[in-house]
């Protein structure tokens, strides 16, 4: 049975309808549909901001990168849920504390991550920032990071 292109978006449209009724979406043969991950395909340790030397890293341009999120100087962040949207993209909802404000300082933000490999990542918050780091060995850092025992967090 043949359908006209008129029919057939027609039919698309509706789907797409249904589904976004049912909170689903729809996807089309260069999309990948959104899968639940446990964590980041990412190194754990140290992050320094893209710009930076490892060796040249400070407080305002390194993250601690554990399994379920990550601690910057100021602040803590979890991931609550892990999506993965491509082959190298993943939406990220993450909930972070400002660790002078307290934990009423809490926030949560839908984040997109790109990872293009292990050990690299630019992120984009729903606020509108990017960010963009890259992982540096431990023992390539400045003092106090270099000697630091970060075995239990990176686990």
């Amino acid at each position: 049975m043949k359908r006209s292109m008129k029919a057939t978006g027609h039919f698309l449209a509706a789907t797409a309808l249904l589904l976004s009724a049912c909170g689903k979406t729809a996807t089309t043969s260069g999309e990948h549909a959104a899968t639940a991950v446990t964590e980041l395909p990412l190194k754990r340790g140290f992050y320094v901001s893209a710009d930076t030397a490892c060796g040249a890293a400070s407080n305002a341009t390194l993250l601690l990168m554990r399994r379920g999120g990550f601690n910057g100087a100021r602040d803590s962040c979890d991931f609550e849920t892990i999506e993965r949207t491509g082959p190298q993209s993943y939406r990220v909802i993450e909930r972070c504390a400002d660790f002078q404000a307290g934990p009423d300082s809490a926030t949560t933000e839908t984040v997109i991550w790109q990872i293009p490999d292990d050990a690299s990542f630019t992120s984009n918050g729903d606020r509108g920032w990017e960010r963009s780091f890259r992982h540096c060995e431990q023992s390539s850092l400045p003092d106090p990071w270099r000697d630091n025992d970060i075995s239990d967090l990176v686990e």
